[in-house]
């Protein structure tokens, strides 16, 4: 099963979120918990990390050159 680390960082931090806004000691044990467990599953597989490549709309203008142009025109 190949889980990303993103999603499991984003429910860690909803996990704190609540840990937060808790005034009960046992609810603040439980998203403590919750969060090692989180932890855990991104310690036990290896991470995958998505790379995303920046995307560029600017087109070359080739002159009506059929191949471009040449990194060999001096």
């Amino acid at each position: 099963m190949n889980i990303l680390v993103t999603h499991v960082l984003t429910k860690m931090e909803e996990e704190i979120a609540k840990a937060k806004h808790t005034s009960s000691p046992q609810a603040l044990r439980e998203h403590m918990y919750a969060v090692r467990a989180l932890c855990d599953v991104i310690l036990q597989q290896p991470p995958t990390i998505v790379a995303t490549q920046p995307t560029t709309k600017e087109r070359l203008d080739i002159d009506g050159d059929a191949n471009g142009p040449s990194l060999l025109d001096f």
